[in-house]
């Protein structure tokens, strides 16, 4: 399955400068029950882009707390989190919170 992943200016430049990313997650294995979910997506990135994937979770894998992920445009956080499941053609959309007065 594919997603696109979706950054913002500031993240770009960890993805060569690209602002959209196709990642490509093997699908589940039968009957394994994993389901492709965010964090899935995730790991794939850690793989191919780590210095981005380091933007988006901590050295613990959770996604940092000023960062807000979006999936088809929910909040992660008000479904599942990094476990949302997430369908093929999905997009994410990584947006880091900006602060200041």
């Amino acid at each position: 399955m594919t997603v696109t992943l979706q950054l913002p200016g500031v993240l770009a430049g960890y993805a060569g400068g690209r602002r959209e990313i196709e990642i490509a997650v093997p699908d589940a294995e039968a009957g394994d029950g994993a389901a492709t979910t965010v964090a899935r997506v995730l790991d794939r990135l850690a793989g191919d882009l780590p210095a981005l994937e380091r933007r988006i979770r901590d050295e613990r894998s959770v996604i940092r707390r000023h960062v807000n992920v979006y999936v088809d445009g929910a909040d992660i956080r008000s479904l599942s989190g990094a476990e949302t499941r997430i369908a093929d053609g999905a997009t994410i959309d990584v947006i880091p919170a900006i602060s200041g007065g």
